[in-house]
């Protein structure tokens, strides 16, 4: 299965982590609807002076959101509301209630307006970066399933500093988990405390401040997922981000990807192959 380039899905994310900002700034510039949204953020986020006037600007709104991955929330406008005036290091906040990682990150980048988080040019460019990058992550996924997560997983996993922490963000934790040689469905079975107890075992969280682990994380994530994905791909939507690279024709198998995994890593995991099935087996694990 070719990824969304034309590349091996893993190629295709070595490619793009190599410097992802540069594909994302291309990707932008391409995208009509993208560009013209930047545009009128840059132009207009200055007036922004208030959490009303951001959830009263739809296209700011949509820019914003973009950049903290929170798209899907667009029309939970009470949620945003609270999210936005809310102290975010409150324990009664809705931000820690929810124990989702990207709602407090929003809450905790938005919620002090006294100066407005959009009143200078560094505070505009943070979220026209982060829009672009979130933007083009999205596009790779929704071309090679995995690709997004692994994308996301290699640029943030290194604030993770807690067990907490990385298992309030369901994408960074399918990369980790998948990554260790856990299955993931059955992961998911288990209560959250079995989970933590689980991942104790299994994940020293200190070495996601190493990149070269996070690297690899993110590569054994990104093999799993090809090795289970349908043998043909979905090709690029006409006009999208993604279209514009070039398709280099080649084709992978199980064998394959195992030899690029080789090739950038010296050598595969052993993780790969401690992989269980059956919720059973992990579950046999707390009896």
């Amino acid at each position: 299965m070719s990824g969304s380039s034309g590349l091996p899905p893993l190629q295709s994310y070595l490619t793009y982590a190599a410097d992802e900002a540069k594909y994302a700034n291309t990707a932008a510039a391409a995208n009509g609807q993208e560009s013209r949204l930047i545009t009128y953020f840059q132009k207009n986020a200055g007036s922004i002076n208030s959490p009303s006037a951001l959830l009263g600007n739809y296209k700011a709104l949509t820019v914003v959101l973009g950049a903290f991955g929170l798209s899907s929330s667009i029309n939970d406008t009470a949620l945003l509301q609270k999210l936005l005036t809310q102290d975010p290091n409150s324990k009664t906040s809705l931000a820690q209630r929810l124990g989702n990682a990207k709602y407090l990150s929003f809450a905790t980048a938005l919620s002090n307006w006294n100066p407005p988080p959009f009143a200078t040019a560094s505070g505009i460019n943070s979220v026209v970066t982060a829009y672009k990058t979130n933007q083009f992550e999205a596009s790779a996924g929704q071309q090679t399933p995995g690709l997004q997560n692994a994308l996301y997983f290699k640029r943030t996993a290194g604030s993770i500093t807690t067990l907490t922490q990385l298992q309030s963000d369901a994408n960074l934790l399918a990369v980790a988990v998948t990554g260790i040689g856990l299955p993931l469905t059955d992961f998911e079975e288990l209560s959250f405390t079995q989970q933590t107890a689980l991942l104790k075992t299994k994940l020293n969280i200190a070495d996601l401040q190493k990149p070269s682990y996070v690297q690899h994380l993110s590569e054994l994530y990104l093999v799993q997922q090809q090795l289970n994905a349908p043998l043909t791909p979905a090709a690029p939507a006409v006009g999208s981000p993604l279209s514009l690279f070039p398709d280099s024709g080649t084709s992978t198998s199980g064998d394959g990807v195992l030899t690029i995994l080789e090739g950038s890593t010296g050598g595969t995991s052993s993780l790969l192959g401690t992989t269980s099935t059956g919720t059973s087996n992990l579950l046999s694990l707390f009896a």
